[in-house]
């Protein structure tokens, strides 16, 4: 284990409170909270005979670098610790996630909320994808000094599946039980598609903002009670927040309601694509939240209309769909990966094609819809 009990304490009585330089480590826990693909997260537990008169009884302690997402991957270009601390502060003083207790070299402490991890079972409740699109928007105003330099979701893709390797993908394909043609979108000319989505980018355009730029399902969490705005919702890992158009957000949201992780590493299905109409609900409350943050000249009528929005939704999407393809396409060069149980490999491999399927079905939509308006 990174974390010991004795550092744990040392922590403690650094950044959490004084109660915690009486204990001693027979009367605390320190245990894995979350693996993570980008970091490690342990949970402190104050478990004397005197722990209710502690304020804080838990707390989290998170280590820098992960399993799956080296120090020199692309996607943390330009990334620093720094950065990532000062918007999980800002996320804290705002009540938009938790609080930021510390920081020290390698890692921070952060505020225990007892919580689950979004579900599509969640989402079928309309007051938590409002709630979640409210709390994106607040997210969204954040005014923050960190690099404005947007990010490139296409080069990201680029180098991904530039790192693809035929071989290991199919030696693994072999060992899970795949039939070598279900992953014939493997060679599909990605280099063709990326100067598509390029051609229609500044056309399309759309808010630049502080973008999350990790929004999926563990990085989304239901509180137990609910916070000062009456709402439950919360986001959390802000390793790569960056300005971006707001469209590549709210896309991922969409993508990430439709998928879903199991606690043994297997992504699901759970949902149809939804509708239109969940689509306006969601993106109408999106822009009523951000109108009332009033952070810049609203055009209700041009950029910041519903149907504007819209189609940044549809386009950027496919920018999601084309990043977590190039992802999953890399992930068997990580010996990690090999060393993953046979569900995990099987359905990470299963999902390359039905992104790629994903990604053709939102293209086709995409020209008929909006090919003539742009």
């Amino acid at each position: 284990m990174d974390i010991d009990k004795a550092r744990a304490l040392e922590l403690a009585v650094s950044f959490v409170s004084d109660q915690w330089k009486s204990l001693s480590e027979d009367e605390i826990t320190v245990r894995i909270f979350s693996g993570g693909y980008s970091g490690r997260l342990y949970i402190v537990e104050d478990v004397s005979e005197t722990s209710n008169t502690n304020p804080i009884q838990k707390f989290l302690v998170r280590l820098y670098g992960g399993k799956l997402i080296e120090n020199d991957d692309i996607v943390k270009a330009g990334k620093c610790e720094t950065s990532e601390g000062i918007v999980f502060f800002a996320n804290g003083i705002q009540g938009l996630g938790p609080k930021l207790f510390g920081v020290f070299d390698g890692g921070r402490v952060e505020e225990f909320i007892p919580s689950h991890r979004l579900t599509e079972a969640d989402l079928t409740d309309d007051n938590i994808s409002l709630e979640l699109v409210r709390k994106l928007a607040r997210f969204h105003a954040l005014q923050l000094p960190v690099p404005k330099q947007k990010r490139d979701i296409l080069l990201m893709s680029v180098m991904y599946q530039d790192e693809y390797n035929k071989d290991n993908t199919l030696k693994l394909a072999k060992r899970v039980g795949i039939d070598p043609d279900e992953l014939r979108y493997l060679d599909d000319d990605y280099v063709a598609e990326h100067a598509f989505l390029r051609s229609f980018e500044s056309k399309v355009s759309g808010r630049l903002v502080l973008c999350h730029g990790d929004l999926n399902k563990n990085n989304i969490l239901v509180r137990d009670t609910p916070d000062r705005f009456d709402e439950r919702v919360m986001l959390i890992d802000y390793e790569l927040a960056a300005t971006d158009y707001r469209g590549c957000d709210l896309g991922a949201l969409l993508v990430c309601k439709v998928l879903e992780m199991t606690d043994d590493g297997a992504f699901n299905i759970v949902c149809e694509w939804p509708d239109e109409k969940y689509r306006r609900m969601i993106l109408t409350e999106y822009l009523n939240e951000t109108k009332k943050l009033n952070y810049f000249k609203f055009d209700a009528n041009g950029l910041d209309s519903v149907d504007h929005l819209m189609m940044e939704v549809d386009f950027f999407v496919m920018y999601t769909l084309q990043l977590f393809k190039g992802f999953f396409k890399k992930m068997p060069n990580s010996e990690f990966f090999h060393q993953q149980p046979d569900v995990m490999i099987s359905s990470w491999l299963k999902f390359i094609p039905v992104m790629a399927k994903m990604y053709d079905t939102h293209k086709a939509n995409f020209i008929e819809r909006y090919s003539k308006v742009i």
